[in-house]
């Protein structure tokens, strides 16, 4: 279903593979920090070059990191976030999909 262009409703491969990032746990969580375990994550979506939410790619982070804690992306910006971490969200992207098993990008 559209609305104005854009998509409301993702496809079944579309879900399974979300379904299959948020399974990862959160990435910083993992690849910062070194917790294993698959801590429960939700999906950010990082913005590039002035893309649409729908179409960018997501990363795994768990609310602490999302949205909740001090040091979330939503609550710093992805600057200091990034600053905060030490790794930019591309890097996150790019060992996150290596977890996936796709390589880079």
């Amino acid at each position: 279903m559209f609305l104005w262009g854009l998509k409301l409703m993702a496809t079944k491969n579309e879900k399974i593979a979300l379904n299959q990032i948020a399974e990862l746990g959160c990435i910083i969580c993992s690849e910062v920090l070194g917790i294993e375990g698959g801590s429960p994550a939700e999906l950010h979506h990082v913005r590039r070059y002035g893309a649409k939410r729908a179409t960018s790619p997501v990363l795994a982070l768990c609310p602490e990191h999302h949205r909740n804690g001090n040091d979330s992306i939503h609550r710093l910006g992805v600057k200091r976030f990034e600053s905060q971490w030490g790794i930019t969200c591309e890097e996150l992207l790019e060992r996150q999909n290596e977890r996936l098993g796709k390589g880079t990008k």
